[in-house]
């Protein structure tokens, strides 16, 4: 039987600290192994942040964090009503070259983000919000 834990929190970077606590705790009460818990919570923390910093959201907005925990499984999905962005869709930058080397900072989010999680989908969800699954497998 699936277990879904969930948290609320508003647009702004005070709120990271909650968030990563609330997937450290989520992960920690399925049994997954230490290093494969900071994965995911990274990965977590990565796109959280981008939300923050890229998703145009308004002081009022939302994002609701679900972690549901699977036999086999542990699925974290983040909702939040920015602007649509569906990360399946990018290419990942490459990840040979030094940052330094680009002439616009940034832009590996996603790449890391790919690397640190079993999958990850998108799809719009109702009243125009975005839904991002990340799951990491047990």
């Amino acid at each position: 039987m699936d277990v879904t834990h969930r948290l609320e929190v508003g647009p702004h970077p005070d709120h990271l600290g909650q968030v990563r606590d609330f997937i450290e705790a989520s992960a920690a009460a399925h049994a997954m192994p230490a290093d494969r818990v900071g994965e995911l919570v990274l990965a977590v923390d990565e796109w959280v942040s981008n939300l923050f910093e890229h998703g145009g959201l308004t002081e009022a907005a939302r994002i609701e964090i679900q972690v549901v925990l699977r036999p086999d499984a542990i699925e974290v999905r983040i909702r939040d009503p920015g602007a649509p962005f569906d990360p399946t869709r990018h290419v990942d930058r490459d990840l040979g070259l030094s940052p330094l080397a680009h002439e616009k900072p940034g832009g590996f989010g996603l790449s890391l983000l790919r690397r640190l999680v079993d999958g990850i989908s998108y799809r719009p969800a109702e009243g125009g919000c975005n839904e991002l699954a990340l799951v990491k497998r047990l």
